[in-house]
């Protein structure tokens, strides 16, 4: 990054472009692998309905991509509370109807953050839900076309148990 910063300020034009030098297409690989997260996330992330009314969501992206993607969840879910929680970092962002907050849960050492339908934690329709959504999922697959290379290639491995419907039953 400091070899980065050094060639943009030692050069009076643009260089951003400058992908033969090693410091700037480092830079631009990690801003491409950084925004295909942020797309991944926005596209993966899988909420349940707590008890206490919040939709909650676990991830664990490669990159901090929390702070870019609260602004699409902010508006696509601009009626209900909402938590998406980076268990590999350790905080998350919460939405309370008027703004997106960054927060940080201390989990019960008995409880596994991981999704499940079991427990005190969420709310009673939260099973029928998962059950409908992972029926949809396989009444909508279509066996003859099953591709399970291209399947990995846009949905890695990592994110599955995230997934609803990579948990069928």
């Amino acid at each position: 990054m400091v070899g980065f910063i050094r060639h943009v300020f030692s050069s009076e034009k643009d260089i951003t472009g400058d992908f033969g030098n090693k410091y700037i297409l480092h830079v631009a690989q990690t801003a491409r692998k950084v925004l295909r997260e942020k797309h991944r996330m926005e596209a993966f992330v899988r909420f349940q309905l707590t008890k206490d009314n919040i939709y909650y969501s676990l991830v664990a992206p490669d990159y901090n991509v929390l702070p870019i993607i609260a602004k699409h969840f902010k508006e696509r879910y601009a009626d209900q509370y909402w938590i998406i929680y980076d268990e590999r970092r350790r905080f998350g962002i919460y939405y309370n109807l008027e703004k997106v907050e960054t927060i940080r849960l201390q989990f019960n050492t008995e409880y596994d953050p991981h999704y499940h339908t079991t427990g005190n934690v969420w709310a009673p329709e939260e099973e029928l839900y998962q059950k409908l959504w992972n029926t949809y999922f396989k009444e909508a697959n279509i066996v003859g076309r099953k591709n399970p290379r291209l399947q990995l290639q846009h949905m890695p491995r990592r994110y599955w148990k995230y997934l609803t419907e990579m948990r069928l039953d």
